[in-house]
């Protein structure tokens, strides 16, 4: 069986080597040069199973009124006359309450567990072959921190659910925050930190680094690879498609995947699906990491909104949400806030500008906060695998493998109803 998977970030590149290691023909087209240089290339870097709730919330409108006008806000609305903008708005609107989102919570952080049995199998499998997949993985838990102790005591209750389900935090006291990473300590004494929940079993990685080499795992595998290649369309017969049409001709299979993140609404419309997946941009910063003076476990900073991850000698922080279409354009104001953010949490680092290195992405976003797994109604053979949001790392590997069953008919090893494009119908 010949599979087409179009698109070669984390969910691409996990997919089709999960399809080549059930013995399937693969063919994964992209058209940049390389894997893992689209959203996938310079993420938050964290792999994080207990943070795996939607954006959505009861909180969220209020915070959007309050940040109206600025900059800097963590999140910002950019009409546009687009029907699909106010479409996904309109749905996301409709999944702000407390029940839409603990609905969510239950199948994405299967899926993250997934993904974490992946992750270590790919490494076993790797070493079998005598190679390395490194991505600058850290196994040092992430700790979100929390300036109100309001909102401290509600994400511990919020926890909750989680805990039941086998993966817990740890609540700690500001003072158990500085112990666990000493580079909090002068946000601490600031009186910035109320308290703490600390993942263990959480961790973080580079992304792109993990694209790239399962890359090189997937052509060992026999993957062949078509890099600097634009997909136009997916050209059908009857109820199959027949194949991808790329600017460099006619691609045919038996199966096709989508994996194209944002372009995926594109090649769905023209079939008559909406997959409601949306581009949400956001911005990271990545630099040299100051000698002695860096953390070394990943934090989510909820007050300022950003995630810092340490990436081997680098130091990464990603924030903002930006729902205003498909423009990559960097703004400078934008990338400097994430900057000014880093800077803040960790004043000891000084003036942390030189070599740093802006990049902003658009995050492939569905309202409800779980991405789109699964066959495509009325089609035997096309198959999505899209819209992970703010999710692709920590979803991706088990989206892969997931998806790879349904494809080649194996057992499958997690339930996609939940993650059916059929929920939007």
């Amino acid at each position: 069986m010949h599979t087409i998977v179009v698109g070669a970030g984390i969910a691409g590149v996990s997919t089709a080597y999960e399809l080549a290691l059930r013995g399937a023909e693969v063919t994964l087209i992209d058209q940049r040069e390389g894997a893992g240089l689209g959203t996938s290339y310079a993420n938050g870097g964290q792999l994080s199973a207990c943070e795996v709730a939607p954006w959505a919330g009861p909180e969220v409108p209020g915070l959007v009124l309050k940040w109206l006008g600025r900059d800097d806000a963590p999140f910002r609305l950019r009409p546009k006359m687009d029907p699909e903008q106010w479409l996904w708005l309109m749905r996301f609107l409709m999944r702000c309450r407390a029940s839409a989102r603990r609905e969510r919570i239950a199948p994405n952080l299967e899926l993250a567990l997934l993904t974490r049995a992946r992750l270590a199998a790919y490494e076993e499998e790797f070493a079998k072959a005598g190679m390395i997949l490194d991505y600058g993985r850290k196994d040092r838990g992430i700790l979100r921190i929390f300036r109100d102790a309001h909102e401290f005591d509600e994400a511990a209750r919020e926890a909750e659910p989680i805990a039941k389900m086998g993966v817990g935090q740890t609540k700690l006291t500001p003072a158990q925050c500085i112990d666990l990473e000493p580079a909090l300590a002068p946000a601490m004494q600031r009186g910035d930190i109320a308290g703490g929940l600390y993942a263990a079993s959480d961790g973080s990685g580079d992304a792109h680094l993990y694209s790239v080499a399962l890359a090189e795992g997937a052509k060992r595998l026999g993957v062949r690879f078509l890099t600097e290649v634009d997909v136009r369309r997916l050209v059908v017969e009857g109820a199959r498609v027949k194949g991808v049409e790329t600017a460099a001709g006619l691609v045919e299979g038996d199966a096709v995947v989508l994996a194209a993140g944002t372009g995926t609404q594109a090649l769905l419309r023209p079939l008559g699906h909406r997959s409601y997946i949306y581009p949400v941009k956001g911005y990271s910063v990545t630099l040299p990491a100051p000698e002695g003076n860096a953390p070394e476990v990943s934090i989510t900073d909820e007050a300022r909104k950003i995630v810092v991850s340490r990436l081997g000698d680098r130091l990464r922080a990603a924030g903002q949400a930006e729902v205003g279409g498909y423009d990559l354009t960097l703004e400078e104001a934008r990338a400097r806030s994430v900057m000014d953010a880093l800077e803040s949490l960790f004043p000891q680092m000084g003036p942390a500008r030189g070599g740093a290195e802006y990049w902003c992405g658009l995050r492939p976003m569905t309202p409800d906060g779980s991405p789109v797994l699964g066959a495509v109604p009325q089609f035997s053979n096309l198959y999505v695998n899209s819209g992970h949001g703010t999710l692709g790392w920590t979803l991706g590997a088990g989206s892969g493998a997931a998806v790879a069953d349904m494809v080649c008919g194996s057992t499958s090893q997690l339930d996609l109803r939940p993650f059916s494009i059929r929920r939007f119908q």
